[in-house]
């Protein structure tokens, strides 16, 4: 739950979102950053049609972010990270970026998809699930047209933000909402929620 007044929201996100309308209806500055174009424009016929102002940012999640230190009060960072090698700088630049006191709302995913085939039964891959570094694993993501994708420890994902700086205060697991990891009850995604003291 989210306390006291939220008056600058940062959307970080890359491709899953819940729309910044919902940010923007508590009263905050919604600030939108993504790297895809398409994905950025996406937002605006929302905003125009529920009434509602954003600010929209095109900007390299692995570069520093275009913002100045402890500009946002709330951080919205969904699953994203899976698309990037090097998770630790993202977690110490949205420490930056976060005012103290202010809330990281992160969505991660977890190793375990990158470990199976596609049709969830046997385990066909090692780990870190890296394309750069193994082109099976490369060849696997272009005949799925995925993208190019990274798997991600515990420790980078909740390691990494205690490392930047954070203070975890909840901690949720999700399922894939389908397929044979979902019938089993395997978590395969993180919610949480930490606080830049």
């Amino acid at each position: 739950m989210l306390t006291g007044k939220v008056e600058h929201a940062l959307d970080a996100k890359n491709r899953i979102t819940i729309p910044a309308k919902h940010r923007a209806a508590l009263g905050a500055v919604c600030t939108v950053l993504d790297y895809s174009p398409l994905q950025l424009e996406s937002e605006r016929p929302v905003a125009e049609r529920e009434g509602y102002d954003i600010r929209i940012i095109r900007a390299d999640m692995t570069k520093r972010l275009p913002f100045e230190d402890e500009e946002f009060d709330l951080i919205f960072h969904p699953v994203s990270n899976c698309y990037i090698e090097d998770v630790h700088h993202v977690w110490r630049e949205c420490f930056r970026v976060l005012k103290h006191g202010g809330t990281l709302l992160s969505g991660t995913d977890h190793y375990v998809n990158y470990l199976v085939d596609t049709a969830e039964e046997r385990i066909v891959n090692t780990l870190p699930f890296n394309p750069l570094k193994n082109p099976e694993q490369m060849r696997q993501l272009e005949e799925d047209d995925a993208g190019v994708q990274f798997s991600h420890s515990l420790e980078e994902q909740i390691g990494g933000q205690l490392e930047a700086g954070f203070t975890l205060l909840a901690l949720y697991e999700d399922t894939n909402g389908e397929g044979r990891l979902h019938e089993m009850n395997i978590p395969t995604f993180l919610a949480m929620r930490s606080v830049k003291p």
